[in-house]
């Protein structure tokens, strides 16, 4: 006992008393003596609070990140949620006639939109609620009966919408319409006879193909029998939540005159889309909305 004592004692006052360290007895207290606050229990805490802590920080990681995946979802929602639309869009063109020449003309369609989520993924589907001329020739006025819009086809599409630096995206593909004739699923030109198997009554007004109507001064309103083929894609952004503009871009505008009344007016037009002027909007509207609510809603 004594000379574990002495050890100790010079251990306490010589920690780098290199005679320390040969002894067993000397050696084992020279290392706790070095530590005088060692204590095994709190040592042990200590390992279990740093785990507790561990994992209550890879805890509070995994729920954050759930947290922001649900902001982020709350904060994508509000931009274009599901429900209806009215989308309106103005499609200009440069019109070259025979015998009556060039002119510029821009046509106002303005269509019931109902947006629907389906997964992660968008749909949206449209049907024409009106069509008409805004801006013509002076001396030509083209006119879309009634029965023309109403036979206007139901399209359904999926929709994109993407952030990037400058907001959101947002980008329509209309695909294909056909106007006037049945597609026989290869057609590489349109019909370019009134008896073409392909060609029908399509506007159900007792006419074949396609029906437009044509005001000229000092003559009589004259009739088209006509046949279209167009691909459009809307591109635009989100200026608000709920509310999009944007340009139209015209993949394919095909036209042609396949009969006339008077005859004379018997010549297919050369029709030239507008990028320029070309816009389209997309604004939410209430719930149950018809055709006639927009329409009325137009006119106030």
């Amino acid at each position: 006992m004594k000379e574990r004592s002495e050890a100790k004692r010079k251990c306490f006052y010589r920690k780098q008393d290199l005679t320390c360290r040969k002894q067993e007895p000397v050696s084992f207290w020279c290392k706790h003596m070095q530590k005088p606050n060692f204590d095994p229990i709190n040592a042990l805490n200590q390992r279990r609070n740093r785990s507790r802590f561990l994992i209550c920080a890879v805890a509070a990681l995994l729920v954050g990140c759930g947290l922001l995946t649900e902001i982020s979802r709350a904060q994508e929602e509000p931009i274009l949620p599901p429900g209806a639309y009215r989308l309106e869009m103005i499609m200009a063109s440069t019109t070259r006639v025979p015998v009556f020449g060039t002119s510029k003309s821009a046509s106002k369609s303005v269509s019931l939109v109902e947006i629907k989520r389906d997964g992660a993924a968008l749909i949206q589907t449209h049907k024409a609620c009106d069509f008409r001329v805004i801006d013509d020739s002076k001396f030509i006025k083209m006119i879309f009966p009634d029965k023309f819009v109403a036979a206007l086809a139901r399209h359904t599409y999926a929709l994109q919408l993407d952030k990037d630096a400058q907001g959101w995206r947002y980008r329509a593909d209309l695909g294909v319409e056909r106007i006037g004739y049945k597609s026989s699923g290869n057609e590489t030109a349109l019909p370019s006879k009134i008896d073409d198997p392909a060609v029908y009554d399509w506007d159900g007004d007792g006419k074949p193909a396609a029906t437009l109507r044509i005001s000229i001064p000092l003559l009589p309103d004259g009739e088209f029998y006509v046949v279209q083929r167009g691909h459009s894609i809307l591109n635009g952004r989100v200026v608000q939540p709920g509310r999009i503009e944007g340009s139209i871009e015209t993949r394919l505008f095909e036209q042609r005159v396949l009969g006339a009344w008077p005859s004379f007016l018997n010549q297919s037009a050369e029709v030239e889309p507008d990028p320029k002027e070309s816009r389209f909007v997309l604004t939410q509207v209430a719930a149950g909305s018809t055709c006639e609510t927009l329409l009325s809603a137009g006119k106030s």
